[in-house]
């Protein structure tokens, strides 16, 4: 029997069935002399329309594959999205090793997963599930089943270290999660900065508790980069440096502890000032740098400096605030005065570096700013009447921009 095409399905079920009822009642002969009852008329309207009892079932038919098609493999496998989806555990994981003093005990004993579990009272499968992640992260190195911290681990996972980026864990500690819920709902939002960490800067509307927390984590996260600018910018020919929202001076002391003939300046709210005062005292430099409590968009700025240094500042903001504060500078300066910002740079596409993007993400949900390509900068600072741009890579993916009042 050939196998039916769907239209045709009713009248097979029903040839089947009458198959089967003969292969069971093989020795009963149907009477082709019965006559049917011609009294007894069909109620048409209970017969089933055989294309709308067709269309029903193809509606809850699930969909077949061919037995006789080869199901293709992807032309990729989906360790990218693996990844991704995972990633989301890495920075707790270095959070809570940092939280519990991993690093510091590594640094002097190092140890099992057995070891850390007993000290730390995790389970063995929870403190080898941590080690496993900060060791393929490439925090921690294993070798004879003994755990050992690497370079970047001594150099920034150290309270004693001038670089620990403890401030900044501090500050991420009882922070939630942003769900993608969330996201959506910001990026949607025409209002940016509706509640955001900026409103709270042009408001004043922060503690000191709340200033201490933030600067600290900026600093930390800032000081090995403040050493790069320090090293590789050009300050020659500087003599008074104006660093506008300095927040620790974590900036104007890498470049006073690297250019003796300096004074500088960081301008900053008031707390942060009292903040800053207390980390230039630490490297002993009160009589080289000075601070000032100045609201940078509504107070008059100082006219006695040659230089103004911004760093990490224009990407808080949008294009419109970035212009004043672009050409605040520019009035502010003598000619031949230069004008210097410090941001992590995008690719000109916008697509790259996977830091400079997600930084830039960062900005966008918690400022009313965002991260900038070398163009966007440069053709801004021109806007603001500085010539003779130039851009100076300084550290990891930070670069230096610079320009000069004509």
């Amino acid at each position: 029997m050939k196998i039916p095409n769907e239209k045709q399905y009713l009248f097979v079920e029903n040839e089947i069935k009458q198959s089967t009822n003969e292969s069971l009642n093989k020795d009963v002969v149907p009477n082709k002399d019965v006559v049917p009852n011609k009294d007894v008329v069909p109620n048409k309207d209970v017969v089933p329309n055989s294309e709308a009892v067709i269309s029903t079932k193809e509606q809850n038919k699930p969909s077949k594959i061919s037995s006789t098609k080869t199901l293709e493999p992807p032309t990729c496998d989906d360790h990218l999205i693996w990844d991704t989806y995972l990633s989301v555990f890495h920075y707790p994981t270095l959070v809570v090793a940092d939280k519990i003093g991993v690093f510091p005990f590594l640094a002097a004993n190092p140890s099992t997963a057995d070891d850390l579990a007993k000290k730390y009272c995790f389970s063995l499968s929870g403190m080898e599930s941590l080690l496993g992640v900060l060791a393929s992260l490439g925090f921690l190195i294993q070798h004879q089943k003994h755990f050992y911290l690497t370079d970047v681990s001594r150099n920034f996972l150290l309270p004693e270290n001038e670089f620990y980026w403890g401030g900044m864990f501090g500050l991420s500690w009882n922070v939630a999660s942003l769900s993608p819920a969330m996201m959506l709902d910001i990026l949607q939002s025409k209002e940016h900065s509706s509640g955001k960490l900026a409103s709270m800067w042009e408001q004043n509307d922060m503690t000191l508790q709340q200033d201490k927390l933030f600067t600290d984590a900026m600093h930390s996260h800032s000081f090995a980069a403040a050493l790069g600018v320090a090293g590789k910018g050009n300050f020659t020919n500087v003599t008074r440096l104006l660093d506008v929202g300095g927040g620790s001076g974590c900036f104007s002391i890498a470049i006073a502890l690297y250019h003796q003939q300096m004074h500088l300046t960081v301008m900053e709210r008031p707390n942060v000032c009292k903040i800053a005062e207390q980390y230039i005292e630490k490297y002993d430099l009160q009589d080289r740098i000075n601070t000032i409590a100045i609201d940078m968009f509504n107070d008059p700025w100082p006219r006695e400096n040659d230089t103004i240094f911004f760093s990490d500042i224009f990407h808080d903001w949008d294009k419109e605030d970035c212009l004043f504060l672009g050409k605040s500078s520019f009035d502010a300066l003598p000619s031949g005065g230069a004008i210097y910002v410090h941001e992590m740079l995008l690719d000109e596409a916008k697509d790259g570096s996977l830091a400079a993007t997600s930084y830039s993400m960062n900005m966008v949900l918690i400022t009313n700013g965002k991260q900038f390509t070398a163009q966007e900068l440069t053709d801004l600072l021109k806007e603001c009447g500085f010539i003779d741009i130039s851009i100076t890579p300084t550290y990891a993916y930070y670069s230096l921009i610079t320009g000069k009042k004509p």
